[in-house]
C-alpha cells in the first residue's frame, strides 16, 4: 500500500500540471487545418505530376510512331483522393547487327589444252579499184555521154573533139575527149545509124564491178567470168555488161595487164 500512497502523492504534486494557454484550442485548430492543406497540396502536386508525365510520354510514343493507348483520367472527387494511372515506360530494345564476315575462295584454274587441226578455207577477192577517185564506166554512161546519143548531142557537152581521121566505110567516125583528158586516140565511136557505139580511152575510170586500166587479167576474169566472141587475136576479152544487155565491154590488155577498158553497144555496124 505504500507503493499506492507514494504514486497518489507523486500525481496529486502541482508541479506535474500542465497549464493549458488561453489560445490552445486556437492554435490546435490552426495546425490541423494547416496540416490538411500541405496533405492536399502533395495530392494535387502528385496529381499535375502524374498527369505532366502522361502528356510527355505521349508525345515521345507520338514521335517514334508507338504511341499506346491514353487511359482517361477521371475527374478528381473533391470528396476522396485522386488516384492516377501512369502507363507504364515503353520498352528499349537495342539490336546489336551481327559481324557479317566475307570469305573470298579463289579457286585454281586449269587451263585445257586442245589441239585442233584447222581446216583450209578458200578467199576469193573482189577486184577493186586501186584509183583514189574514178569516173564510173556503164552501165550506160561516162560522164554525160550516153551509148546511142547523137553526134551533136554529144559535141553539145563540150566533152569530146572530132578527129581528124576520115570515116570508116560504113560512115563511122572517130572523136577524141576534149581538153587531153583521154589515153588513146578514137576513144569515142559514132555510128550514121546508131549513134554512139564506142566510149574508151579514159584512164581514170572504173567499171561498177572494179575493172580499170592496170587490173590484173586474173582480176578480169573474176569480174567477168565469161565473155562473148573476141574482137581480136590478141587476147583481148569481150565480156556481158552487168545491168545492160545491149552492151559489152571490150578489155585491151597489154601483156597481163590492162591497158583499156571499153564500153560498147552490143550490135552496131562500125568495126571493133
Amino acid at each position: 500500500m505504500e507503493l499506492d500512497d507514494e504514486l497518489r502523492k507523486l500525481f496529486g504534486d502541482d508541479r506535474l500540471d500542465v497549464r493549458v494557454r488561453p489560445e490552445a484550442d486556437r492554435v490546435i485548430v490552426t495546425g490541423a487545418r494547416r496540416i490538411r492543406r500541405r496533405r492536399a497540396g502533395v495530392v494535387f502536386g502528385g496529381g499535375m505530376l502524374s498527369v505532366a508525365t502522361m502528356l510527355v510520354a505521349g508525345t515521345a510514343f507520338g514521335v517514334s510512331g508507338d504511341a499506346p493507348h491514353q487511359v482517361p483520367v477521371a475527374a478528381a472527387d473533391s470528396s476522396g483522393p485522386t488516384t492516377t494511372t501512369t502507363p507504364p515506360p515503353a520498352a528499349i530494345t537495342t539490336t546489336a547487327a551481327a559481324p557479317v564476315t566475307t570469305v573470298e575462295s579463289t579457286a585454281p584454274t586449269t587451263a585445257r589444252l586442245s589441239t585442233s587441226t584447222p581446216k583450209p578455207t578458200t578467199t576469193t577477192s573482189t577486184p577493186t579499184s586501186s584509183k583514189a577517185s574514178v569516173l564510173a564506166l556503164g552501165p550506160t554512161t561516162v560522164l554525160g555521154l550516153r551509148l546511142g546519143m547523137t553526134t551533136d548531142e554529144a559535141m553539145a557537152t563540150g566533152l569530146i573533139k572530132l578527129n581528124p581521121m576520115a570515116p570508116t566505110a560504113a560512115g563511122c567516125v572517130g572523136y577524141d575527149w576534149a581538153g587531153g583528158a583521154g589515153t588513146q586516140p578514137l576513144a569515142l565511136i559514132f555510128s550514121p545509124k546508131y549513134g554512139l557505139v564506142r566510149i574508151g580511152g579514159r584512164g581514170d575510170a572504173a567499171t561498177p564491178e572494179g575493172i580499170h586500166d592496170g587490173s590484173s587479167a586474173a582480176d578480169v576474169r573474176v569480174a567477168y567470168p565469161f565473155q562473148t566472141t573476141p574482137h581480136s587475136d590478141n587476147g583481148d576479152w569481150v565480156a556481158p555488161v552487168p545491168g545492160n544487155p545491149n552492151a559489152h565491154y571490150w578489155i585491151i590488155f597489154s601483156g597481163s595487164v590492162v591497158s583499156d577498158v571499153r564500153l560498147e553497144l552490143a550490135v552496131q555496124d562500125c568495126d571493133p
